[in-house]
């Protein structure tokens, strides 16, 4: 009889563990849903502002040799609000669409899947805004960051080495 209960409680426990251990990306994932829901649209703000001051500020700043370092790395450092609102904008779509399976499915996919999973949602819904949009981002996304590096290098490269004594 209590080799019974033990194998019951072993049981239970086992249960107990499985059930925790699927709990945990399903709260990742509403937790994220959640999230994006309120701080998409301002990142979208922050997004649009950030686009001005690249155009405005830092292309021009990386152009020249003395400033092309501060434009190359303010660039690349700004492709990370570009990225964080694609991200989660992937995210939305692929849970409003397909709901929380295609997330599982993007997150098992590194974590950054949910972008290429919501551009085929939005192909197969017909779309063609929003992956439009989706496509504008991961654009500048990877746009601004390379041209952020590019610049950073070419001012390094015609740098004058100082020579300190």
């Amino acid at each position: 009889m209590l080799e019974k209960m033990k194998n019951a409680g072993y049981t239970a426990l086992g249960i107990g563990v499985f059930l925790l251990i699927f709990l945990i990306p399903v709260a990742f994932i509403m937790g994220s849903v959640w999230i994006g829901e309120y701080v998409l649209p301002w990142l979208f703000t922050i997004a649009w502002i950030v686009l001005a001051i690249n155009i405005l500020i830092l292309l021009p700043l990386g152009l020249f040799r003395k400033t092309g370092a501060i434009g190359g790395i303010g660039m690349y450092v700004s492709s990370y609000a570009f990225g964080l609102t694609l991200w989660f904008l992937g995210l939305l779509l692929t849970y409003f669409v397909w709901g929380f399976l295609g997330v599982f499915i993007g997150l098992a996919l590194l974590g950054i899947g949910v972008v290429p999973v919501a551009m085929l949602a939005m192909l197969l819904n017909g779309e063609w805004g929003t992956l439009l949009v989706l496509i504008i981002l991961t654009v500048l996304t990877f746009g601004s960051r390379m041209l952020g590096m590019y610049f950073a290098e070419r001012a390094e490269a015609n740098a004058v080495p100082v020579a300190y004594e």
